[in-house]
């Protein structure tokens, strides 16, 4: 009997103060900070990926929890993997529209690949390096894939979604609970209902946004983290190179063409995302994509500056402006087709190094 009277006062208590504040934040008229990551319907917290989108939530998922038609263990043709963000999923796109469904189009009509070519959209929004690399590493690689190709922006040199840390000998693995995307997800799967509509839910997981409660970051410097990130993006496109030795695939990385610094000549200080008030790499971001691309270019992947293409097809009199959304950094299908044309080629021309080197 005691233990029940304890457990009602502790359930009592809690109630209490849960009211109080309840009371005085609707007093005070508060509103509640931000949410990220809206629906659970959508997106899971993951504890290998921090999230990923929920099988058959999203629009076109299948049942591996990747965007597009469900995917054979035996591919019929040569396979290739996409992985990356929103960039590769197709933001505001129908699923044809994505760049790796149209990579998958212009290759269809080009020789060695042919009809049965099959390209996997592996893009999840939000996604950086450190995502998409674990996602390939302990889900995808089994889907026996003849080239990967990986996408990077700027955004992935701003640390955020920490999977791995160097320990002071070794990169090591970082628990996906640790980000305040995972906790705020599993707070909205587990809270009943009726007090998500309360303010202290809206603050307590609000405030989430944005945070990095156990420190996984190294330094709030931003130029530190960028260039912790570098050696890091080094290290895990290294070991995606290996693996493709060990099992019999290529890697090509290919560098987005961001469209802030693009309207600006290419200029990576000028990076941005949405109409978000502050840039993403700051005045040393032609510093870091350098040294980004000296990395990249060092750990023997495939590479392609889709920049300086995009630069290129600007001075030729491209209206570069017209490949992207209306206010929006992502492209549209037109500029989506228009990156599937230029990896194309660039896969295209990986192949014909390889055979001269054989």
């Amino acid at each position: 009997m005691r233990v029940v009277l304890r457990i009602a006062l502790v359930c009592f208590s809690f109630a209490l103060v849960f009211g109080v504040f309840e009371l005085i934040l609707r007093a005070r008229g508060a509103e509640s900070p931000w949410l990220h990551f809206g629906s659970p319907r959508v997106y899971r917290a993951d504890p290998d990926l921090i999230y990923s989108l929920r099988p058959g939530g999203a629009l076109d998922t299948n049942s591996l929890g990747l965007r597009g038609p469900e995917i054979s263990a035996n591919p019929r043709g040569p396979r290739l993997i996409a992985l990356g963000d929103s960039y590769t999923y197709g933001h505001e796109l129908e699923y044809a529209s994505s760049y790796p469904a149209l990579l998958e189009e212009v290759l269809e009509g080009r020789e060695p690949w042919g009809a049965d070519v099959e390209v996997i959209n592996a893009g999840v929004p939000g996604y950086n390096v450190d995502q998409a690399y674990t996602l390939f590493v302990r889900q995808l690689q089994e889907l026996n894939p003849d080239w990967v190709v990986l996408v990077i922006e700027p955004k992935d040199l701003a640390g955020a979604n920490v999977l791995y840390d160097f320990d002071g000998e070794q990169w090591g693995p970082v628990p996906a609970w640790k980000n305040w995307i995972y906790l705020q997800l599993k707070l909205r799967s587990v809270v009943p209902e009726a007090l998500k509509e309360s303010r202290v839910y809206g603050f307590v997981a609000g405030y989430l946004t944005g945070s990095d409660p156990f420190g996984t970051l190294p330094e709030s410097d931003r130029d530190a983290q960028a260039e912790w990130q570098i050696e890091k993006i080094g290290w895990m496109v290294e070991d995606l190179v290996s693996r493709g030795r060990e099992r019999g695939f290529e890697v090509l990385v290919v560098f987005y063409p961001d469209r802030p610094a693009l309207v600006h000549g290419g200029d990576y200080s000028k990076s941005g995302y949405f109409d978000l008030p502050f840039l993403i790499l700051g005045a040393r971001g032609n510093e870091h994509m350098a040294r980004l691309q000296e990395v990249v270019d060092g750990s023997g992947a495939q590479t392609l500056d889709a920049m300086q293409v995009f630069l290129r097809r600007q001075a030729s009199g491209l209206d570069v402006e017209s490949l992207y959304l209306d206010g929006d950094p992502h492209m549209n299908e037109r500029g989506n087709r228009f990156l599937a044309e230029v990896i194309a080629g660039a896969l295209g021309s990986a192949m014909e190094r390889t055979e001269n080197e054989r």
